[in-house]
C-alpha cells in the first residue's frame, strides 16, 4: 500500500498556519475521540506522508528554479505566475511571494501533523510499531526541517501543539539550534533502530542513514568526526542488501528504468514521495505543469505550464560529459516534441521541457510518477565526494563516482585522470548535477559546496533567453540565497527577524 492518502481514509490534520493547505482528501474528526488504537496512529501516520504532495508541489520552485538547472519558459509575460516564477528564477524574491508562502506552510503543515502523531504514540502497544511510527514520522519531520534551515536559516522549532497565543509571539531558533534538533532526531532513529531494515513503502533505516549523512555532510566539514561519520553511513547504506550492494554501473538499475511507472520503487529508490494516477485525488500534477505550453495534447493531456523548463546551461553540460552519448540528458529532457496533427517534429519556439515526470494521463494532473528524494546514486556520489575531502582519490571512491558513469554511458576515470583532491571535487560535482537534474539536488548542493551565488550570476549572464528582457538581469548577492520569511509570518508577529536584505 502506498505511504499516501487515498480516499475514505481517516485523517486528522492538525495545520499549524491559518490556511487551509490540504489538497487531498481527507476527513476531519475530533481527535481525542478518534485515536484509540494502533490503527488509528497508522492513519495519522499516513497522513503524514500525504502533507508531503503539498510540500513538493512547489519546492522544485524554490530550488531547481533557482538554480542554473531550471527556468521560466519565455519572456515578456505580464501575468502573475508569470512574476512569481521570475523573482524565484532570477533572484529577485519578495516576502510577499505566494509561492514561498505556500511552500513555507506547507512545510510546517507537515511538521504539525508529525508532533499531532508523537502525541499520540503512547496508544501503540506494541512496541516495535510504536518504534515504527516514531521512526516514520521523526524522519518525515528532520526532512522538512533541513529544507527549511537551508532555504531560510534561522526559522521556528515546533515540536509539539502550540496554543495560537503562544506562536504569535514565538521567534526563531539559531541555525545550530534547528540542527541539533534534527540530528538528534535522526540519531536517535538510527542508533536505536526505530525503523526497519527494508521498507516497501515508506522511510526505513536506510533512508535515515542517508538523510543523516546529509545532514552532516552539509552542517560540518572535513576534519570534523561527523563529517567522517556521514561518509561511514553512507558506505553502510551502500553496502546493504536491500540497494543490492552494486560494485559496477552494471549492478545499478538501468537510468530509464529508475523512473519508469511501470518500476517504482525499485533498488535504486531509497525515499520518494509516492503519487497514485487514477482520479482518487491523489496523483502527481508535475506532468502537467512540466510540460510545455500550448502542446495541443502532443505532450500531455489538459492544461501545460511550461514551468521548471531546462536550461542551455544544464543541456550544455550534458553534451559536454557524453558528446551525445549521456544516457541521463533523454530521460530528464526533452528538446522537442511530435505534433501528430501536422505529423512533423516541433523543434522550434516553445518545445523544450522537463521530461522526467512526464507520463500519460488521462485526467490532468493526475500522473503515476513518484518523486525521488533520495536514492543509491545520491549516496554513491555523496560517499566519493566526502572520502576525497577527508582524504583526497583513492581506488575505494573512484569506484564510486566510476560506477555511476558506467550506468550514464559516458567515460568512466582513472586515478591519473583525477589526480588531486580538486580534480576528483570537480567530477564528481559535476556528475552530481547530471546524475540528479531536476530532483531537488542542485540548489542544496550549490549552497553546501559554498557557490550558489557564483554558479548562479555566471548562468544569468550566459543564459539567451534574459537577452530577451527588456531590462537588465542582476547578479544576485549572498543574502539571497536566503528566501524572506513570508509576509503573514511577519505580520503576525512583527517582532520576528527579517532575513536580510529583504
Amino acid at each position: 500500500m502506498k505511504k499516501i492518502n487515498y480516499i475514505g481514509l481517516l485523517l486528522i490534520v492538525m495545520v499549524f498556519s491559518a490556511c487551509d493547505l490540504d489538497q487531498y482528501p481527507y476527513s476531519e474528526v475530533a481527535a481525542d475521540k478518534y485515536v484509540k488504537d494502533a490503527s488509528s496512529v497508522n492513519n495519522l501516520v499516513l497522513g503524514c506522508y500525504n502533507s508531503l504532495h503539498d510540500v513538493m508541489y512547489y519546492e522544485w520552485a524554490m530550488t531547481e528554479l533557482r538554480s542554473d538547472n531550471g527556468r521560466m519558459y519565455a519572456a515578456g509575460s505580464s501575468s502573475n505566475t508569470t512574476r512569481l516564477v521570475e523573482q524565484l528564477d532570477q533572484g529577485t524574491i519578495v516576502p510577499e511571494n505566494e509561492w514561498v508562502e505556500t511552500y513555507w506552510n506547507a512545510c510546517y503543515a507537515t511538521i504539525a501533523r508529525v508532533n499531532n502523531v508523537i502525541s499520540y504514540l503512547d496508544v501503540v502497544t506494541d512496541e516495535t510499531l510504536r518504534n515504527q511510527y516514531e521512526g516514520e514520522v521523526l524522519f518525515l519531520r528532520s526532512l522538512e526541517y533541513f529544507n527549511l534551515v537551508r532555504l531560510w536559516g534561522p526559522v521556528f522549532i515546533v515540536t509539539s501543539k502550540v496554543p495560537s497565543e503562544v506562536a504569535r509571539d514565538m521567534q526563531r531558533s539559531t541555525v545550530d539550534e534547528v540542527y541539533a534538533l534534527i540530528e538528534g532526531d535522526l540519531e536517535n532513529i538510527v542508533n536505536n533502530e526505530l525503523l526497519p531494515g527494508k521498507m516497501a513503502d515508506g522511510a526505513d533505516l536506510n533512508a535515515a542513514k542517508a538523510l543523516l549523512a546529509k545532514v552532516y555532510a552539509t552542517h560540518y566539514r572535513a576534519g570534523d568526526e561527523k563529517y567522517a561519520r556521514a561518509a561511514r553511513l553512507c558506505k553502510e547504506v551502500l553496502e546493504s542488501e536491500s540497494v543490492g550492494n552494486p560494485q559496477s554501473g552494471s549492478d545499478l538499475v538501468a537510468y530509464d528504468k529508475v523512473f519508469d511507472i511501470g518500476n517504482e520503487m525499485n533498488k535504486e529508490i531509497i525515499f520518494a514521495v509516492r503519487y497514485l494516477s487514477g482520479n482518487a485525488g491523489i496523483g502527481s500534477p508535475f506532468g502537467n505543469m512540466f510540460a510545455p505550453v500550448n502542446n495541443g495534447a502532443n505532450v500531455i493531456i489538459g492544461t501545460s505550464s511550461g514551468y521548471n523548463t531546462p536550461t542551455d546551461n544544464i543541456i550544455a553540460a550534458y553534451e559536454q560529459r557524453g558528446a551525445g552519448a549521456d544516457k541521463r540528458l533523454d530521460v530528464n529532457i526533452a528538446q522537442k516534441y511530435f505534433n501528430t496533427t501536422t505529423q512533423t517534429w516541433v523543434t522550434e519556439g516553445n518545445c523544450r521541457y522537463c521530461k522526467k515526470y512526464v507520463n500519460p494521463v488521462t485526467t490532468q494532473y493526475d500522473g503515476e510518477s513518484d518523486w525521488p528524494v533520495i536514492r543509491v546514486a545520491d549516496i554513491a556520489l555523496l560517499y566519493a565526494e566526502l572520502t576525497n575531502e577527508i582524504s583526497g582519490p583513492s581506488a575505494d571512491n573512484l569506484k564510486y563516482l566510476n560506477m555511476v558513469c558506467e550506468r550514464a554511458g559516458v567515460s568512466t576515470y582513472t586515478l591519473t585522470d583525477l589526480p588531486g583532491l580538486y580534480d576528483f571535487r570537480k567530477a564528481v560535482r559535476n556528475e552530481r548535477r547530471l546524475e540528479l537534474a531536476f530532483e531537488n539536488q542542485r540548489w542544496f548542493d550549490l549552497l553546501r559546496w559554498g557557490i550558489a551565488t557564483q554558479t548562479v550570476n555566471n548562468y544569468l549572464n550566459s543564459e539567451l533567453l534574459y537577452t530577451e528582457y527588456s531590462y537588465t538581469v542582476n547578479d544576485i548577492e549572498d543574502w539571497q540565497t536566503f528566501l524572506p520569511i513570508p509576509v503573514s509570518v511577519i505580520d503576525i508577529n512583527p517582532e520576528i527577524a527579517q532575513n536580510t536584505g529583504y
